[in-house]
């Protein structure tokens, strides 16, 4: 059997699981119009617009033996870069298949990579795998614990998916890992599970509760994976966070859908329901996060990646609303738009100004400002 032998190339190369998808698509247009990079996209599939000078390697995480299939493309394409965005971004009836996909296939991955002996990985995780809780501080960063809900099987394979990551870097010190940690992203042309409850014919939400969400622009995910990609020393995690927050009602106001809100152990059941019934968007366990908060900081992306992002939660849920929504609707989104960017600047002109001095704390110690990359909406 002939051997695959790879295009010779002086330029890093990069390998990256998932390239197809919705973001890993996005990605990798990105990088390709830089031509820097040798770029290896490995998936079940090329995506339609996927410039020419991409190549593909069929992969399905979901076949047995994946690993080997994983570690033989690695050998073969000797990458520099490992990207890993292969993985279910909605909750799924089949919760086995979800399962062999986002948790095993991430282990195998990762197993596969340390055989290859590759150098550098990049994971995507989600900010829900702090939990979404009433005791959740204003703002989460790094070295908060993932506290998700064992019950929720789609969180859960993401917290088991980062392990994998964790127990990988363990084994291999001399590898740098970076999990990024992408807080929910919304679009308008996205068809993921956020979508369709938000612009559904009426919202279930919870009686007394109104958590602040955050809305990550895919542009920004997209920057996030680049300045990860370009930050060779980039080792842990990071949350890749919008600025600003959107409570869950105004969200629901801009998209023009009804709520109704039931007392929450009622609809903890009725969502439940609504899911095994293949009316819901997602099962009964994932409701805390439209009860409590799970706000994620962006500070150590700042500092650490340069990451900045373009779009605050508000701006990104103006631009799907409006996209979606904006038909017949009594919204003026044009009026929107400008109070959104005003809103931007006046945000922005504030993150300039010098931070506070500290000041003793009742207890005797410090009490400092908030940090800047986690400003709040105006």
């Amino acid at each position: 059997m002939v051997g695959f032998k790879p295009a010779a190339t002086a330029r890093p190369r990069v390998a990256v699981t998932g390239g197809s998808g919705y973001l890993g698509a996005r990605f990798v247009r990105a990088l390709a119009a830089r031509g820097t990079w040798d770029i290896v996209v490995l998936d079940l599939a090329p995506a339609a617009n996927t410039p020419a000078e991409v190549r593909h390697r069929f992969l399905d995480l979901n076949l047995p033996h994946s690993d080997g299939t994983v570690y033989k493309i690695l050998k073969e394409e000797r990458p520099d870069v490992l990207v890993h965005l292969a993985g279910v971004r909605s909750p799924l009836r089949d919760a086995v298949y979800a399962h062999e996909l986002n948790s095993i296939g991430t282990l195998n991955v990762f197993g596969a990579a340390g055989e290859a002996d590759v150098k550098r990985l990049i994971h995507y995780s989600t900010t829900m795998v702090y939990g979404a809780r009433g005791d959740n501080p204003a703002f989460l960063s790094e070295e908060h614990l993932m506290r998700a809900d064992v019950a929720d099987h789609f969180v859960r394979d993401s917290v088991e998916a980062e392990r994998h990551c964790r127990d990988f870097a363990r084994r291999h010190p001399e590898a740098r890992v970076a999990v990024l940690r992408f807080a929910p992203l919304l679009a308008a042309e996205r068809r993921d599970y956020r979508i369709r409850y938000l612009e559904g014919p009426v919202a279930l939400t919870m009686l007394g509760y109104d958590p602040l969400m955050q809305w990550l622009h895919p542009d920004d995910a997209s920057e996030a994976l680049l300045r990860a990609l370009d930050t060779p020393g980039a080792h842990g995690t990071f949350n890749i966070a919008p600025d600003g927050v959107l409570p869950l009602s105004s969200t629901l106001l801009l998209f023009g859908t009804p709520s109704i809100p039931l007392p929450h152990n009622v609809a903890y059941f009725a969502g439940e329901a609504a899911w095994v019934t293949g009316v819901g968007t997602a099962p009964g366990a994932h409701a805390h996060y439209i009860r409590f908060p799970c706000v994620a900081a962006n500070e150590k992306a700042r500092k650490v990646l340069g990451f900045a992002p373009r779009k605050t939660s508000l701006e990104t849920a103006i631009e799907a609303a409006r996209a979606r929504r904006s038909s017949g609707r009594a919204i003026d989104f044009d009026a929107l738009e400008e109070i959104a960017r005003a809103a931007a600047y006046r945000l922005e002109q504030r993150m300039k100004r010098p931070a506070a001095p500290t000041t003793p704390g009742p207890d005797g110690g410090e009490t400092a400002a908030r940090p800047a990359g986690t400003r709040m909406a105006s």
